[in-house]
């Protein structure tokens, strides 16, 4: 798994998130709530739990990944209900959507380091 690359496809959720409220157009909660559907979440739920189930890295990003895919579907759920500005602010630094993101983040550059050590 490209961590880095995940990473960078989880930032350009919240602009995706941000272009719809620009839009004023609705968005499928379930894609943005749901840990298992992009890349990451199948890895997550399938060879990386297979393969680093009980590590510390990896349990960091499960969880992170988790909460991050909760809040990304919190903010769609505003923008379907057209409380556009509730959206926008809920994407705004120091929100937990920020906040969230900001941690998984920094789980991926975790995880990157564990695989990078234990294939060393």
């Amino acid at each position: 798994m490209d961590f880095q690359d995940e990473a960078l496809q989880h930032t350009e959720i919240r602009e995706t998130l941000g272009a719809a409220i620009s839009e004023q157009r609705s968005v499928d909660p379930k894609l943005f709530k749901s840990d298992r559907l992009c890349a990451t979440g199948c890895w997550l739920h399938g060879e990386g739990a297979r393969r680093w189930a009980g590590n510390h890295a990896f349990m960091g990003l499960l969880e992170a990944h988790r909460d991050f895919h909760a809040r990304a579907g919190e903010v769609a759920e505003l923008i379907n209900r057209g409380q556009f500005f509730e959206a926008q602010r809920a994407l705004r630094s120091g929100s937990a959507f920020a906040l969230a993101l900001t941690t998984l983040s920094s789980t991926y550059r975790r995880m990157k380091a564990a695989a990078t050590s234990l294939a060393a």
